[in-house]
């Protein structure tokens, strides 16, 4: 953890949170949600980038691309990509805003 320099930090305590905000909390249960949908759908979380997930099978390959509430699938398999917002649908509320 990165603490800023006008905090003191003493590194033999362990610091309690007084307040946690309820979106911070409901966010982080959604991207816990997310990241065990996917990954029960066979993705595998980007080595390189936490925000990319992979899907590499003989027939073809999705790249799944998160950022706060959005999210861009490409990949070069028309089916598999519809199966997979299908899967999401039946997980999460989503809106399909069409192609890039």
């Amino acid at each position: 953890m990165v603490l800023s320099p006008k905090v003191f930090h003493n590194p033999r305590k362990v610091y309690k949170l007084k307040k946690v905000l309820q979106s911070q909390t409901s966010t982080l249960c959604l991207v816990c949600k997310f990241f065990d949908a996917l990954t029960s759908f066979n993705f595998h979380l980007s080595h390189h980038d936490f925000a990319l997930f992979l899907k590499c099978i003989f027939a073809g390959r999705i790249f799944l691309s998160l950022y706060v509430d959005d999210m861009i699938i490409i990949g070069d398999d028309i089916d598999m990509i519809a199966m997979l917002k299908s899967n999401l649908a039946s997980c999460f509320e989503i809106k399909d805003l069409g192609v890039l």
